[in-house]
This record gives C-alpha cells, sequence and structure tokens, in this order.
C-alpha cells in the first residue's frame, strides 16, 4: 500500500498541479495599484474558480481515489497516519503563532508593495456576497492544500524517508507550486511549508498548519481591503 499512496500524491503533486495551472487562465494577475474590474463580473468568477479547481485537484479527486476505489484498499485516514484532532500542542502553537502573523500581516498590508498584488479580488465595492464567497473558496482550498500537502504528500514520504528528508522534499515540492508568482509568496512558502510539516509531527495533527494557513490567507484579504483606499466594504 505504502508504494501506491506514494505514486498517486506524487502524481497528484506534479500533473495535479499541471492541470491547475493549465485550467486557470491568467495565473499572473495585473500588479497594478488601482482597482479596475468593478465591470468585469467574470474577472471575479475566474478567480474563485481556480480555488474550487484547486480544492477538487488537492481534495476530492485524492479522497475519492482513497475511499471509494480498491487503489490502497479502502484505508482509513488514520491507517495514512492523517489526524485532524485538536489537542493542547495545537493550542500552544495556535497561541504562539497567530498573534505573529496578524501584527506581520496589519504592518505588511499597508504597504503599495502588498496592495498591489492583494487582494487577489481587485473590484472597488465588496459587497457581502463577494466577501462571503471569497472567504468560503478561500478556506475550501486551503483545506484541500493542507489535506493533500501536509496530509498526503508528507505522510506517502514518511512511509519511505527518515522525517527530516520527508520535509525537505514535501517542502520543496509545495515550494515549487508557489514559484510561477515570483513575489513574497514564493519565498514564504519555502518557510511556511517546513514549518507545518514540523508541527504535524510535532502535534500529530494537520490542524496548526490548515489554522494557521487560511488565518493568514484571510487576514491578508481583508486588512488588504481595509488598507486600500479605492476599496470599500459596502452593505447592499
Amino acid at each position: 500500500m505504502e508504494d501506491k499512496f506514494l505514486i498517486l500524491t506524487l502524481l497528484t503533486a506534479s500533473l495535479g498541479f499541471i492541470i491547475w495551472y493549465m485550467l486557470s487562465t491568467s495565473l499572473l494577475l495585473p500588479v497594478r495599484f488601482q482597482v479596475l474590474y468593478d465591470a468585469n463580473p467574470p474577472y471575479v468568477s475566474r478567480i474563485f474558480r481556480r480555488r474550487i479547481l484547486g480544492a477538487v485537484i488537492y481534495g476530492l479527486i485524492p479522497l475519492y481515489i482513497i475511499k471509494c476505489t480498491g487503489l490502497l484498499n479502502r484505508p482509513l485516514l488514520s491507517d495514512l497516519n492523517i489526524y485532524f484532532h485538536w489537542n493542547h500542542k495545537v493550542s500552544l502553537w495556535l497561541l504562539g503563532i497567530v498573534p505573529i502573523v496578524l501584527i506581520v500581516n496589519f504592518i505588511s498590508t499597508k504597504k503599495s508593495s502588498s496592495l498591489e498584488q492583494f487582494p487577489e479580488v481587485r473590484i472597488r465595492f465588496w459587497r457581502p456576497g463577494i466577501f462571503v464567497w471569497s472567504a468560503i473558496w478561500w478556506i475550501l482550498y486551503l483545506v484541500a492544500y493542507e489535506f493533500f500537502y501536509r496530509g498526503l504528500l508528507f505522510q506517502s514520504l514518511r512511509f519511505h524517508l527518515p522525517d527530516a528528508l520527508a520535509i525537505l522534499a514535501c517542502t520543496g515540492m509545495y515550494a515549487l507550486t508557489h514559484y510561477f508568482k515570483r513575489n513574497r509568496v514564493s519565498f514564504f512558502s519555502i518557510f511556511y511549508g517546513a514549518l507545518a510539516c514540523y508541527m504535524v509531527l510535532d502535534t500529530g495533527s494537520i490542524i496548526p498548519g490548515l489554522m494557521l494557513n487560511i488565518i493568514t490567507a484571510l487576514s491578508i484579504e481583508w486588512l488588504s481591503i481595509r488598507h486600500h483606499p479605492e476599496m470599500y466594504f459596502s452593505k447592499t
């Protein structure tokens, strides 16, 4: 089972990313401070489709193959060393890191260099519908991403490699999926990828990385909207 598990995750990490990249049109979004897309609803849908596609490729498809086909003899997630439990170590990690992340994001999202890129959805008026759906698709995408990289891929590597090498390999493949962005996210993905894998080892759960990734993404989006002089929260 371990060999088939590794093949499945490596194929998903490689071919899955290629498919996502090919189907996600215009991945390199315009780097501009101005808001340009209020009159272009398809632009907003394009951003959301990218997140939905990622959730399907990295979450639903691997989970379906594992649970609904005979490829791996339908193992439980616990058989693959994947857990979502909350324990005191999870709490300690989040209490130690989340405040730092929020402070850093609050400061960094004020900078013009950050506001040129975030939020991804560059519209002037953030109405409740767009605001809520953007958060929902972010969360689903990041849940799938963490489930795959810190769950499936990392654990499949651990079946064949020492923990240190598994962290390096998983971090390298995770960072490659962010290389096309060629900005601070590309660099941060190396540090975050290694840290998230270590948190899995220390806590026995993928919850810390999952929560940290979601909090980081949503706080950057919401703080960027707040700090951008041309963007506004709208009730209607």
